[in-house]
C-alpha cells in the first residue's frame, strides 16, 4: 500500500513541476456530484478506501493514506485534483484499474471530490468523515457494495438490489432460482457460488473473497437488501 501511495506522490511532484499532468489540467469539477459518482457508476468505492465515502475497498490504494502526506506538505488542491484526473485517464501500469472508468465532466467531478475529501479533517466540507453507518446500510457502504449494486434499479457491474429479494433470478448454469434469504446469504458468503446470467464471475471476489464477510454481517446485509423494494 505504501508503494501505491508513493506512486501518487511521485505523480504530484510531476504535476507541480509542470503545471499540469499528462491529461491536462482539470477545472470546474463538482465535489458533491463527484461523491455520488465515486459511490455509484464510477465504481471507485469497490476498490478504494475513502473515509468520507464510507468505502473500504482494498484492490486499489487507500486514498486517505495516499494523499495524507501530500496534504500535510501543503500541496495545492488543484495539484491533487489533476493527479486524480490523470490517474483516471492513465492508471498506473499494472494496477489493474481500467482507464477512463468515468470521462469528461464526471471524471472532473470525481477528481474534485477525491482532492477535497481524501485525508480531510474538514467535517463541514466532508461530513462523511464524521458519520459511520450502522447495520446493513453501513456495511453496504463500507464494503464497497454500492460500487456494483444500485438501490434504484439502475444497471451496474452487479445486479441492482432494488426488488431483488423474492424475485426470480436466472443463473449462468441455466437454473432459475428465487432470491430468498438463503440465496442472498450464500451469495455474500461465497460470491462465485451462483452467477446471475449477464454478469461475470470473479468480479465480486476481486473485492470480497469467499468467507471474508462474517456470517452475522452477511445477515445484516441480507436484511438491508430485503428492504430495497
Amino acid at each position: 500500500m505504501r508503494a501505491a501511495g508513493g506512486a501518487f506522490l511521485a505523480a504530484l511532484i510531476v504535476v507541480v513541476a509542470t503545471g499540469c499532468g499528462t491529461g491536462g489540467p482539470t477545472s470546474g469539477g463538482n465535489a458533491n456530484a463527484g461523491r455520488k459518482i465515486f459511490l455509484a457508476e464510477g465504481q471507485c468505492g469497490s476498490c478504494h478506501t475513502l473515509k468520507d465515502a464510507g468505502s473500504r475497498g482494498t484492490v486499489g490504494p487507500n486514498l486517505d493514506d495516499a494523499f495524507a502526506e501530500s496534504k500535510a506538505g501543503g500541496f495545492k488542491h488543484s495539484a491533487i485534483e489533476n493527479v486524480v484526473r490523470d490517474q483516471i485517464k492513465y492508471p498506473t501500469k499494472g494496477s489493474g484499474m481500467p482507464a477512463n472508468l468515468v470521462t469528461g465532466q464526471q471524471a472532473d467531478d470525481v477528481a474534485a471530490y477525491v482532492a477535497l475529501c481524501a485525508a480531510s479533517t474538514d467535517k463541514e466540507a466532508c461530513p462523511g468523515i464524521a458519520v459511520s453507518g450502522t447495520g446493513g446500510e453501513g456495511l453496504y457502504a463500507s464494503l464497497g457494495c454500492q460500487g456494483c449494486h444500485s438501490l434504484d434499479g439502475s444497471k451496474s457491474t452487479g445486479p441492482t438490489f432494488k426488488g431483488l429479494y423474492g424475485s426470480k433470478v436466472q443463473l449462468t448454469n441455466g437454473k432459475t432460482v428465487t432470491a430468498d434469504e438463503k440465496y442472498l446469504l450464500d451469495s455474500i458468503l461465497d460470491p462465485d457460488l451462483d452467477i446471475v446470467q449477464g454478469y461475470q464471475p470473479g468480479v465480486m471476489t476481486s473485492v470480497i473473497k469467499k468467507g471474508q464477510v462474517p456470517k452475522d454481517q452477511a445477515q445484516q446485509l441480507v436484511d438491508f437488501i430485503k428492504q430495497q423494494k
